[in-house]
């Protein structure tokens, strides 16, 4: 297959974005700020040989080698590795730049100065370490539950889930307890939550699994969609380690470090969320929840085009299983915030100008500079189309 060639051509653009994937870095108190007195040593600060790290459940936390962040990588500092053309094969840790921690990474005032000064009228905040959380504690309901809340309520200290129109955060929730799930649903969005943060993975309940999908979890969705709250999935710890295991790779996440078996398999960002939307359809979520919305964040497009193909094929042969086409559902229910790296016009020709978003991924350095250097790649779709992915998908979206 031909190598995607980076766009030169500019995109000029009269109005604000709407930019559906930027982080936020956590402070060091994130957990423990409002943690349980009975939950005090599960996540816990230690030092290892001068580096201070997070233990959590006993276990190193392996997806993020810094979780202090300072230092931390420069915003965009990997753009040449994600775009697949580190022709010289230098190793990450020789193409990222490092940089003191800035004070919009932190802190809402300056962030908010910081979009203005990006041109981005509104932004998604998602975690950055909170989202290796639920893998490292699905041994420990209890536990993984009293984590959640506690973060939970140090996102909405800190950031706020949407007090101004100009920053929206997403509260993360695990349905491994449905019940526990139901009342942090809505507790938050009782705080005014317009969307919430999961992991593309199956429900990992100690012993077993469970689908997404399972009817256990209907009145979580039922309560999102009720709310209009959307249901985003964002990159994450999701386990999938496992299948790497099997072929003698080593089967923890950790964040950048990658083999070349495990960048062919995607099995930490492909794959999971190619699973989580199957399961999801053909398990018939959105047919007993037709006004649910899902966003799928920081996890490319490139797995669209086959999901697409499978349904096709699997509707082709048995329609009957099946509530409604699959193809349908997925362009009806599901937004999708493509990579720099993907073909926009593949993903549109896919799911459909309207439910494409434009996720910059600021400031990880897997991301890019700034949000607007990602706007020549745009110049690939008409104006109309250009506007739906950079502004107005993600404004309706977020109910502004």
């Amino acid at each position: 297959m031909a190598m995607l060639e980076t766009q030169t051509t500019d995109v000029a653009v009269d109005y604000g974005l709407y930019d559906a994937d930027q982080h936020y870095y956590e402070a060091e108190d994130a957990i423990h700020r409002h943690i349980e007195r009975d939950f005090q040593r599960v996540v816990r600060w230690i030092d290892v040989d001068g580096r201070r790290t997070l233990m959590v459940n006993e276990r190193l936390l392996a997806m993020i080698p810094n979780p202090t962040y300072d230092p931390v990588g420069a915003p965009g500092s990997l753009e040449v590795y994600f775009r697949a053309e580190n022709t010289e094969g230098r190793e990450l840790r020789d193409i990222i730049e490092i940089q003191r921690i800035q004070p919009e990474y932190r802190d809402r005032a300056a962030r908010v100065a910081s979009l203005d000064a990006q041109g981005v009228d509104m932004a998604w905040l998602l975690p950055s370490l909170g989202l290796g959380l639920e893998e490292m504690l699905v041994d420990d309901v209890e536990a993984l539950n009293a984590i959640f809340r506690a973060y939970n309520r140090w996102l909405d200290d800190d950031w706020g889930y949407d007090r101004d129109g100009r920053i929206q955060t997403g509260p993360l929730i695990s349905l491994i307890d449905p019940v526990a799930a139901e009342v942090e649903l809505a507790r938050v969005i009782a705080l005014g939550a317009k969307f919430v943060t999961l992991r593309p993975a199956p429900v990992a309940v100690p012993g077993r699994h469970r689908s997404l999908g399972d009817p256990m979890h209907d009145r979580v969705w039922a309560m999102a969609a009720e709310a209009g709250v959307v249901v985003a999935f964002h990159a994450a710890d999701s386990g999938y380690g496992k299948y790497l295991k099997d072929w003698g790779e080593y089967a923890r996440f950790t964040g950048l470090k990658a083999s070349p078996l495990t960048e062919v398999l995607s099995v930490h960002i492909d794959r999971p969320i190619f699973d989580t939307l199957a399961a999801i359809i053909c398990h018939g979520v959105f047919d007993r929840h037709p006004t649910m919305r899902v966003a799928t964040l920081e996890l490319g497009a490139g797995w669209v085009p086959e999901l697409v193909r499978r349904f096709k094929i699997s509707y082709g042969k048995t329609p009957q299983l099946f509530g409604r086409d699959p193809v349908e559902s997925l362009r009806e229910h599901v937004w999708v915030a493509p990579f720099y790296e993907d073909d926009i016009r593949v993903t549109r020709d896919a799911i459909g100008a309207d439910r494409v978003l434009l996720g910059s991924d600021w400031p990880h350095p897997e991301g890019l500079s700034v949000p607007r250097a990602w706007l020549p790649d745009f110049a690939r779709l008409d104006p109309g189309e250009q506007r739906l992915a950079l502004r107005d998908n993600l404004k309706a979206l977020s109910g502004r």
